[in-house]
């Protein structure tokens, strides 16, 4: 992975930066590296480590950076996945509004209505097909839905590019980028919760992948249980005679 000093306008790198270095948990000062992992010019994680000299501070942020290589899709996956929840946020919102406006019989707030339209797809406000700022809720759950779909995605996505944590773990020391000077919590910790979110949407397609597959595709029931190890009898409870 490339290691700069500087930010780059675009592709993954690591700015490293050698010398004294301040933990906020507990104002420690103590000489080492700082690593700055980037999306272009978007922070994707932070780690500073305790090193004496400064050969020795860059050898070793060179090692952790390269630890961190293979995660780095997974990492931006989970990066999109939160500008989408933010997103997620905004429209849940809009369509609490929405809602409202429509049970008491009265015009969305022009703001909440312009915004909602312009989160909205074209095919989106074509099939809800709003006339008026009285009669957006259904526009808005078209934006949800889409949104949460895309948060699923992108979370199967994080899952189905992360390499083996037992082979390739995370070092303790990554956190996610802070706000205002504080520290943003551990990555690893951060990155687990989001892959069991990913593992626990893929498991809940199982069924339905495994009936389409036999029925539609016709991929036999024998095929299905050695590719996917599921037992042939959840098989049939699925797909009864």
């Amino acid at each position: 992975m490339k290691i700069t000093t500087a930010a780059c306008d675009d592709g993954v790198h690591v700015i490293r930066t050698v010398g004294t270095q301040t933990w906020q948990s507990d104002s420690w000062q103590a000489h080492g590296v700082r690593l700055e992992l980037m999306d272009g010019r978007q922070p994707l994680a932070v780690c500073k480590l305790e090193v004496a000299g400064t050969q020795a501070a860059e050898e070793r942020g060179a090692t952790v950076a390269e630890a961190i290589e293979p995660w780095t899709r997974t990492l931006r996956y989970l990066a999109a996945v939160q500008r989408l929840r933010d997103h997620l946020d905004t429209a849940r919102s809009l369509l609490t509004e929405a809602d409202d406006a429509e049970q008491y019989n009265r015009p969305m707030d022009e703001v909440d209505a312009t915004t909602l339209r312009a989160m909205a797809t074209a095919q989106e406000q074509e099939q809800a097909d709003p006339g008026g700022d009285y009669d957006l809720a259904s526009l808005a759950r078209l934006v949800v839905s889409r949104l949460e779909r895309q948060v699923g995605e992108g979370l199967r996505r994080a899952l189905a590019f992360a390499p083996d944590p037992a082979a390739q773990p995370i070092h303790p020391a990554w956190e996610l980028p802070g706000l205002g000077g504080m520290p943003g919590g551990s990555l690893a910790q951060a990155v687990a919760r989001e892959l069991l979110a990913g593992w626990a949407a893929t498991r809940d397609l199982r069924d339905s992948l495994i009936t389409w597959a036999v029925r539609e595709a016709e991929v036999t029931r024998t095929e299905v249980q050695q590719v996917t190890g599921v037992s042939r009898s959840t098989i049939n409870r699925l797909l009864p005679a």
